[in-house]
């Protein structure tokens, strides 16, 4: 009897919270385990490595979607970008505004790093960035 009820407890709570567990594809996307803060540990533009110029390079990871990805230089300040993100699978997607048009790009995602490479100034711009 305390099976059966506890059981109807648990039903009654999720339909009443408004909890669709059809639309709950995993407990990642629940979780959102890849939340949170990484560091720069790679950047590399044309294969010369640029990591020396800045104090810190971060980006963030918001619960809900939304990204921020912060930098200090040695000698030329402070700065950041904001947009929102998605990680599906082993895709991590940014969309930003730049320049006045909405820019949407798709980087590696592996192991707890967002490994990111593209056409920057006609070379290639190489960054990877670890979960802290």
């Amino acid at each position: 009897m305390k099976k059966i009820l506890c059981a109807f407890a648990l039903i009654c709570a999720l339909a009443f919270t408004g909890c669709n567990v059809e639309e709950m594809d995993s407990l990642r996307d629940i979780t959102r385990p890849y939340a949170g803060e990484y560091k720069c540990k790679k950047l590399l533009l044309g294969g010369e490595d640029l990591l020396g110029g800045f104090e810190y390079m971060k980006l963030n990871l918001g619960y809900y979607g939304d990204f921020t990805l912060s930098y200090a230089q040695t000698d030329a300040g402070e700065g950041e970008y904001s947009g929102e993100y998605e990680i599906a699978g082993d895709r991590a997607i940014f969309s930003a505004e730049a320049g006045g048009e909405k820019k949407r790009y798709v980087f590696l995602y592996e192991a707890g790093a967002v490994i990111m490479e593209l056409p920057f100034g006609g070379k290639l711009l190489q960054a990877e960035f670890r979960a802290v």
